[in-house]
């Protein structure tokens, strides 16, 4: 893929993240608090999942919505994703929120950082990209 529609799909991306986001940075804190709330209350019936009422539950939800998006954006075909990870096609958006909500609880002191912070090293650690 060339750099343009890289950099479009980047912009996409990043719009897609700015309608459903407060205008301020949500902090690992902010998201792992959002997230466990979808965690403990969703229900998983085969591929559909019911979120439970409650805006947390929502916004974790659509925050990784878009994260599952961008991550999927690859500069090169087979290659890591634009933030480092492989994660694999079949990757269910519950499996990138436990990544994320373990991830986040084992590193308690970085809680107030950006979510970000807390979430590409976790994609990374659940999702490593084999040595090539």
């Amino acid at each position: 893929m060339s750099r343009g529609p890289v950099k479009a799909l980047v912009w996409a991306a990043g719009a897609a993240v700015a309608l459903v986001l407060p205008a301020q940075a949500v902090t690992g804190q902010q998201l792992l608090q959002q997230c466990d709330a979808l965690e403990r209350g969703a229900v998983v019936s085969g591929e559909t999942v019911r979120l439970p009422k409650g805006q947390d539950a929502a916004s974790c939800w659509f925050y990784m919505a878009a994260v599952q998006d961008f991550a999927a954006t690859v500069e090169q075909e087979g290659g890591p994703s634009l933030i480092g990870s492989c994660i694999p096609p079949q990757t269910t958006r519950l499996q990138l929120i436990r990544a994320f909500t373990k991830h986040a609880r084992a590193h308690a002191d970085d809680l107030d950082l950006r979510a970000t912070a807390l979430l590409i090293p976790a994609l990374i650690q659940a999702f490593p990209c084999p040595d090539r």
